[in-house]
């Protein structure tokens, strides 16, 4: 029996992390909210995550153990706010989020701070920008113009390589409508109106392929000059 309870406990933990609507009024009464607690802290999720976890009980009249998760995220943070985890997100350059206490806090903002020295580069500005990510304003202000430098350069390209891959799109869609209209005008028992209609129809698109494989050869011709990191 004991056993069972620990699953479902296991399994309302899963349910309320994911957002379900489907949360039971018994998975809520048996929740073990010290380990949501535990869990939302391991992550760097701030204590008002509580709020969100415990809607979902309310709704059936069932308050969520505040204080157990309290106690709960307090653990979890001792794992988080370790240098190593700042050097991680720090790395990754996402955002720094206060939620380490006190005590904990220097040796997090040290590891960050290393981290996001190495994330903060030419290189990786570039990266993201020829992927088409969105500008991260994380970088100091020392490593603020290398950074930003890559991701201006890597965005070029990116809209450079959109811009052609769109103008491709356009060339096979033209395609496509040129030989349907095609097989319409050799139809059979279609009136000389009809077929008129037809051959205006595919000078207008013989016209767009001009028009756009133009375009596109002076694209391929004319690559922008970017610094590739």
């Amino acid at each position: 029996m004991k056993n069972s309870t620990g699953i479902i406990s296991i399994m309302a933990i899963v349910l309320i992390f994911a957002g379900c609507a489907s949360v039971s009024k018994e998975d809520c009464l048996l929740t073990d909210w010290y380990e949501i607690g535990r869990l939302d802290g391991r992550q760097g999720k701030p204590r008002t995550t509580f709020q969100g976890r415990a809607k979902a009980c309310l709704e059936h009249g069932i308050s969520a153990d505040r204080q157990a998760y309290y106690n709960g995220h307090d653990q979890g943070l001792k794992y988080y706010c370790s240098e190593q985890k700042g050097f991680e997100l720090g790395q990754k350059g996402l955002p720094y989020r206060s939620v380490c206490p006190l005590q904990l806090e220097p040796d997090f903002r040290a590891g960050y701070h290393k981290g996001i020295q190495s994330f903060c580069t030419g290189r990786k500005g570039f990266e993201l920008g020829s992927q088409g990510q969105a500008y991260r304003y994380v970088c100091p202000p020392e490593f603020e113009p290398e950074f930003r430098a890559g991701y201006e350069n890597g965005r070029e390209l990116y809209q450079y390589e959109s811009e052609l891959a769109s103008l491709q799109n356009q060339l096979g869609n033209i395609e496509r409508k040129i030989h349907k209209k095609e097989k319409e005008l050799y139809a059979a028992n279609l009136k000389d109106e009809q077929r008129s209609k037809i051959r205006s129809e595919l000078k207008n698109l013989d016209m767009k392929f001009r028009d756009v494989s133009r375009e596109l050869k002076y694209l391929e011709n004319y690559p922008p000059e970017v610094q590739v990191y």
